[in-house]
């Protein structure tokens, strides 16, 4: 009984991931989003420094910093939101 060998092209499982675009693994929506969340935090700390200023009347890093953390913010908050949001309805799916 003769064997039968077929040959098939080598699968490199880093080729593949490779293939895959960051533009197609992220929507463009949410990178506009984020983008224009990072431009607001930028803007609102350095309204904050510069109010910061007037008010002390010495340059110090003080609580307007935590506008760079915007984009950060508002990702775990959406992602808190959605997770509260999943498990009510989950208990009233049962109910």
């Amino acid at each position: 009984m003769p064997i039968k060998i077929e040959r098939r092209q080598p699968v490199n499982l880093y080729r593949k991931r490779r293939e895959a675009q960051f533009r197609d693994r992220i929507p463009l929506a949410a990178i506009a989003k984020y983008g224009a969340l990072t431009i607001a935090g930028l803007l609102l700390f350095r309204a904050g420094q510069a109010h910061a200023l007037i008010e002390r009347g010495y340059e110090a890093l003080g609580g307007e910093a935590f506008a760079l953390f915007l984009p950060g913010m508002y990702w775990m908050t959406s992602r808190i939101t959605r997770d509260i949001l999943d498990i009510k309805e989950d208990k009233h799916d049962g109910e």
